[in-house]
């Protein structure tokens, strides 16, 4: 297939899908009508990058796609092996917004286990400090079954400090 003809379907069936006419598009990415029209009908033989760029994220187009269609084959050769090929601008900025969410979460889940493992070794430093007074004789008011009862509080704490990530909430393009 001819690559102006390509641009021109990509482009074409884009607008189509944004219910943009032609000079809707021009507007918006800051273009003449006229330009546009050229570019979409094979005129321009080498489109600017940066007019492509700026209708593949007016139209939520792949960049690599439309690259290739306008004969930058050789500048395409980057996204070959990118787990993000093909991805429009609005698919990018969705994968880094649940990047985003998912990095909060997964600290938070961090930091909470963090908090629940200083609780616990507070409370064992504890224990052990009131066991060791009990085996000198130092006569304090703290019993065995009161320390295994802390320890056991302790072992119940870790419970949630053992449990895995919930993988469900990785972002599903990462």
């Amino acid at each position: 297939m001819d690559k102006e003809l390509t641009l021109k379907a990509l482009i074409e069936g884009g607008r189509d899908i944004k219910n943009f006419s032609q000079r809707e598009l021009a507007r918006r990415i800051g273009l003449s009508n006229t330009s546009l029209n050229d570019l979409e009908n094979g005129k321009v033989k080498k489109p600017d990058i940066e007019v492509l760029r700026k209708i593949a994220e007016e139209l939520d187009l792949s960049l690599e796609q439309l690259l290739k269609a306008a004969g930058y084959d050789a500048l395409t050769n980057w996204f070959s092996n990118d787990e993000f090929k093909n991805k429009s601008s609005r698919d990018l900025k969705n994968i880094i917004k649940e990047a985003r969410i998912f990095k909060y979460d997964i600290l938070d889940w961090d930091s909470t286990k963090r908090e629940i493992a200083r609780k616990v070794m507070t409370n064992l430093d504890r224990v052990a400090y009131k066991l060791e007074l009990i085996r000198d004789n130092r006569g304090i008011n703290y019993t065995l079954d009161q320390a295994i009862e802390d320890i056991k509080e302790s072992l119940k704490d870790l419970d949630d400090v053992a449990k895995k990530y919930d993988y469900s909430k990785l972002p599903k393009d990462v």
